[in-house]
Order: C-alpha cells, then sequence, then structure tokens
C-alpha cells in the first residue's frame, strides 16, 4: 500500500507509513489483490490458541515452569488484576535461569518475565501481527481486549496454520 504523502510502499495493514509517519487508516484497501484483501481482513483473534496460560507476578518460577512444560504452553502471560504486564517464555527460562535454576525457582516470575510486551488487540488484521513478528524479532505476541486482559497469544506457526487452513487460495495453482 502506497502512502499517499510520501509514496513510500507499506505493508497492507499498516496503520501509519513507515517512512513518514503518516496515518494510512484512509488508503483504500480497493487496491490489494483478493488474497492481500483476505489477509489483511482476517483478524489475529482466529489463530489464538484456546486456553492460554496466565498466572500472576507473584507465581514462582518453578510453578509457571511446571505449568509450562505440564499444559505444552512455550509462554506465559502475567497479568496483575486481570491486566497483561509481562509475558515469560521458554526464551527466559534458558538465557536468565539455567545456570542458577535450583536456586532462583522460587523467585517470584516478574522478576524474570519481559514487562509491559507488545501486544495486538484482537482485532489486528494478520499482515499488521506478522510485520510486527518480523519487525520486531518476536516469537511470541500476547492478544488481548480493549482493557488490555490477555485472550491469548499467537506465534508465527499459529499464524501460518490460520492462513493456510483459511486460505486456500494461497496455495492453489
Amino acid at each position: 500500500m502506497l502512502c499517499p504523502d510520501c509514496g513510500t510502499e507499506n505493508f497492507a495493514g499498516a496503520d501509519n507509513c513507515s517512512d513518514c509517519n503518516s496515518d494510512l487508516h484512509a488508503v483504500e484497501s480497493s487496491s490489494l489483490d483478493p488474497l492481500e484483501k483476505r489477509l489483511h481482513n482476517d483478524h489475529v483473534i482466529g489463530a489464538v490458541k484456546p486456553n492460554p496460560l496466565v498466572v500472576s507476578p507473584l507465581d514462582s518460577i518453578e510453578s509457571v515452569v511446571l505449568q509450562m512444560s505440564e499444559n505444552g504452553h512455550n509462554c506465559a502471560m502475567v497479568a496483575f488484576d486481570g491486566v497483561l504486564v509481562g509475558i515469560f517464555t521458554e526464551r527466559d527460562v534458558l538465557r536468565k535461569l539455567t545456570a542458577d535454576y535450583d536456586n532462583l525457582k522460587s523467585a517470584p516470575v516478574r522478576d524474570f518475565m519481559t514487562p509491559a510486551p507488545e501486544a495486538l488487540e484482537a482485532d489486528t488484521p494478520l499482515t499488521f501481527a506478522l510485520n510486527k513478528m518480523s519487525v520486531g524479532g518476536f516469537r511470541h505476541v500476547p492478544v488481548v481486549n480493549v482493557e488490555q486482559q490477555p485472550l491469548g497469544v499467537v506465534n508465527v506457526k499459529d499464524l501460518l496454520a490460520h492462513i493456510t487452513a483459511n486460505v486456500p487460495d494461497l496455495f492453489e495453482a
């Protein structure tokens, strides 16, 4: 999608121009091909898996890691009073805890989570979600409602699985 102010090419679904930061909401999506329209009109909430792991900032590392392991989660969203305040991932375990896990396992997860993670709202277009993950280097991105309450987490694999299942035109010869 071309920015009407500076002519920079932006990905479909961008809120602002990557070059001049102009508002792109008014740019018509009529110039998009049918596949691009579908990816722009599908929302990230469709790719969110049910039953996300949501923990308290005061939960111990050991209890969170155990819940992640038992339930097959790659991460836990950390919420206080129902509002997302952090994310704790398997990468946090490997990078921050492996060397001294036995001495740190009783510490609260708030000490090792990524605080105030970037999140996506449920109605975020798939194109925007993929771009945010690519540009930010995020493996897991929380999905929240307008009150910042956690709804789930998406990763690239979830988004691609959703696209594969819901945009069959992509794979037609």
